[in-house]
């Protein structure tokens, strides 16, 4: 079955997603601090403009997640491209090189609810711990873990309302987002594939029955005869 397209996926409305997107090849081409700060002034810069809300992210040398609101899914599609080309043609001037900074399309598999924002972000937090250059979450500079965990100002960050949910006083907030990750399976470290799917991030049953509305269950072959 081919990938379908991302309106397929999305829909026409509104959205929460986990986006990811890996450099070609898996090449180390944003590991630089400065190609790290133009990221992020074009997420800034871009956002209001698409009516965009990004709620967490984790920027990687060879990649990097964000986890956005979208108010539909075009404007989802200009926001990418605005960002992506412009971070292109830097990252090529700078290494004075041409061609594909980014490998296969963007992933935005859509976010069921709450339980698993937090998931998501949880696992975002990690990147870094997995990758072996932190050894915990804090001590990684290209994160929004900070700004939810001990409340570090950060301008690109529009505070998830799943987490402004947990308590009308922020002191509160980041000591119970600090502990869920304490409670992470694996304390963060183990690879988790269903947090990076093509489609739908939730329960089992939800997610099948998304790919029902949406088409998206491959059709079964009748027998012969």
């Amino acid at each position: 079955m081919p990938r379908p397209a991302r309106q397929d996926i999305l829909g026409d409305g509104d959205c929460t997603v986990h986006l990811t997107i890996r450099c070609h090849d898996k090449r180390f081409l944003l590991a630089d601090d400065q190609t790290k700060q133009l990221l992020y002034n074009l997420l800034k810069k871009h956002k209001s403009d698409c009516n965009i809300k990004i709620h967490h992210y984790v920027f990687m040398d060879n990649h990097f997640h964000i986890v956005l609101h979208a108010a539909h899914t075009h404007l989802l599609s200009r926001f990418m491209s605005l960002v992506f080309s412009s971070l292109a043609r830097f990252v090529n001037k700078r290494l004075q090189r041409s061609g594909r900074v980014f490998g296969e399309r963007a992933r935005t598999p859509v976010i069921m609810d709450r339980k698993y924002m937090f998931c998501v972000m949880r696992y975002i937090d990690f990147n870094p711990v997995r990758a072996n250059i932190a050894d915990k979450p804090h001590l990684y500079k290209w994160s929004s873990y900070r700004h939810y965990a001990f409340g570090e100002p950060d301008e690109l960050i529009d505070d998830a309302p799943d987490y402004l949910d947990l308590s009308p006083l922020p002191p509160v907030r980041r000591k119970m987002y600090r502990q869920m990750l304490l409670r992470l399976e694996g304390r963060g470290r183990n690879r988790l594939p269903e947090m990076v799917t093509w489609f739908f991030i939730g329960d089992s049953d939800w997610i099948l029955l998304m790919l029902k509305q949406r088409g998206l269950l491959p059709e079964k072959k009748k027998p012969p005869g």
